[in-house]
């Protein structure tokens, strides 16, 4: 049952994925009007916060070394992300950097990365 949950899990996760990556592509590229813009950002967060609830039920099932080991993935990315909030907090008070189109959508995929960094280095460490 653990490898069917943690599977749904990693289902949601990659329709979440799929979607999100179609959806900047299209309000990115086109010009659409505001209520389907609305839609489509709607459908995004209905399949993340799904993908949400799907990943806390999968960890809801783990034994409680996988959940200590969960635990300190997701705070090992929570403090890379304050440092990354910050650092570009900082960076956008600094008048001629030049990131004044930088766009903090592209910060998003680097908080999952995060994540994955926490859940190696925490794996490494329970071996």
């Amino acid at each position: 049952m653990k490898e069917k949950m943690s599977l749904f899990s990693v289902l949601w996760a990659l329709v979440f994925a799929i979607c999100f990556t179609v959806s900047v592509y299209y309000l990115s590229k086109y010009s659409i009007s505001v209520p389907i813009s609305l839609l489509i950002i709607s459908v995004n967060v209905l399949l993340f916060g799904t993908y949400t609830v799907k990943f806390i039920q999968s960890i809801k099932l783990l034994d409680e070394v996988q959940i200590r080991i969960q635990l300190e993935a997701v705070s090992i990315a929570f403090a890379l992300s304050l440092l990354l909030v910050m650092v570009l907090g900082l960076v956008g008070l600094v008048e001629n950097l030049g990131l004044d189109n930088f766009s903090y959508l592209y910060v998003f995929p680097l908080f999952f990365l995060f994540y994955l960094i926490g859940l190696f280095i925490s794996k490494r460490k329970y071996r």
